[in-house]
């Protein structure tokens, strides 16, 4: 256990912290029902925001039920444009890695509005792409889902 000294760290230093802000993204959150799958590839409506697909489907949530998580999200890479699993996994890690990061205000519109959604991320681009290229994207992305949340 480590203790701060006063002499490191001033007393109005140590007052001033921010709150946590919870990061991660754990297995709730991830889309693995076939049924969910299958009924959001049906009925789902499509985003595009290149290099990304996003296919979504919202449903209300009743005040009765147990709480859970606000969205459940897929994320694929296509076999088809890239070959080797290593490009796969690492643009799926990425995309990971940028909604863990950006993930707040999402959560705050769907709980403003008492909804649950269940959406998938598509990498469609044929390059691997870089950290900020991808965050971009998809933080404009997750905006136009915002404004179609927003009544």
């Amino acid at each position: 256990m480590i203790l701060l000294t006063t002499k490191k760290f001033p007393i109005s230093a140590l007052t001033k912290l921010q709150p946590h802000t919870d990061e991660c993204l754990p297995k709730a959150f991830k889309l693995c029902s076939l049924k969910k799958i299958e009924a959001l590839y049906k009925t789902g409506v499509l985003i595009k925001a290149y290099p990304l697909r996003v296919l979504y489907m919202t449903e209300a949530i009743d005040p009765d039920a147990e709480p859970s998580e606000a969205f459940q999200v897929l994320f694929s890479a296509p076999k088809r444009r890239f070959k080797r699993a290593h490009d796969r996994n690492y643009i799926k890690r990425l995309m990971r890695e940028v909604l863990r990061k950006n993930k707040m205000p999402l959560l705050a519109a769907l709980h403003q509005n008492n909804k649950k959604m269940v959406f998938s991320l598509t990498f469609v681009s044929d390059e691997r792409p870089s950290y900020q290229l991808l965050e971009q994207k998809l933080c404009k992305a997750l905006d136009q889902l915002i404004k179609e949340i927003n009544p």
